[in-house]
């Protein structure tokens, strides 16, 4: 829609400020804050996917919505249903191994419980999305949803994933921890990082600091909400509160990450680019596509 156009561009230079600083100062400003024993910063760490997958439950709830309808022949109820239980299941799988892994609560629960916690409030964002959505006049709503879940898997895999893997950035605990670890610059890779790991006994999580998975993951409903009004007109006015509601969010778990020693200000600030900046491009090829336009907009 274009008058996200400005908020993204504005959430997107605010993320490249923090890149920009984040190379200047990202070690002595984890120096000065961060502590792995941060309970309040692991808490959020713990409950923030938790919170994010809801930018994915919720559209879940819109293909379900659809599938319901009477709209589409059978084997496109099925498409829908199917990609309705993609986008549930794996929000409940990322939102709920975080619960008890080393970025929050290690062994305090076995990880099964985890994935019961996020169960329940993701089963409501996919109620949620079902009963904002069921009733979408838009003939196009389910290439809306496909573009909300499509950006969400760009960010996440392409974006986050693969740049982890090539990076391979230890974590400030890491380096903060142990002595031969030395500290790297969010474009300089560690390649010797396997070798590292033999030494120090240390798990490949170690080496994922850039960018931030938690941070792309919170920042899952920025994209929601840019395209919401398209399904229901009736969002509009709520939009902006919305999407600053869902940028304060995103702020706090990024520094949260930062003060749980887990990433620098590089690697949330990377993350949160990532997402302004594809969800600006999706934003910008739907507003060319005229079929994708309100009803009341082409009429």
């Amino acid at each position: 829609m274009k008058k996200m156009r400005i908020p993204l561009l504005i959430g997107l230079g605010v993320a490249i400020f923090g890149i920009i600083m984040g190379s200047f100062f990202d070690l002595q400003i984890s120096t000065a804050i961060a502590s792995r024993h941060n309970m309040f910063a692991v808490t959020v760490s713990a409950i923030g996917p938790t919170i994010g997958f809801l930018g994915l439950a919720i559209p879940g709830g819109g293909f379900l919505a659809l599938g319901l309808s009477k709209k589409y022949k059978l084997w496109a109820n099925i498409g829908l249903f199917v990609l309705a239980l993609i986008c549930y299941g794996a929000s409940v799988y990322f939102a709920g191994k975080e619960y008890f892994s080393s970025h929050g609560f290690a062994g305090a629960a076995p990880s099964i419980v985890g994935y019961l916690i996020a169960a329940v409030p993701l089963a409501g964002g996919v109620f949620l999305g079902y009963k904002l959505f069921r009733n979408t006049d838009h003939p196009y709503a389910w290439i809306i949803l496909l573009v909300i879940a499509a950006v969400a898997f760009v960010v996440l895999v392409p974006g986050v994933t693969i740049l982890k893997e090539i990076m391979h950035r230890p974590r400030f605990r890491t380096v903060s921890e142990y002595e031969g670890i030395n500290f790297h610059a969010w474009w300089e890779p560690c390649k010797d990082y396997k070798s590292l790991m033999q030494t120090f006994g240390l798990a490949s999580e170690e080496f994922k600091s850039y960018p931030s998975g938690h941070t792309a993951e919170a920042s899952l409903p920025l994209i929601f909400v840019t395209f919401m009004p398209l399904l229901n007109k009736k969002l509009e006015k709520c939009q902006l509160p919305c999407f600053i509601g869902a940028g304060a969010f995103v702020l706090l778990v990024a520094l949260a990450r930062i003060l749980a020693a887990a990433h620098f200000l590089s690697d949330v600030s990377t993350a949160l680019a990532l997402t302004f900046l594809f969800t600006f491009i999706a934003n910008e090829i739907v507003i060319r596509v005229k079929k994708l336009q309100p009803v009341e907009a082409e009429a």
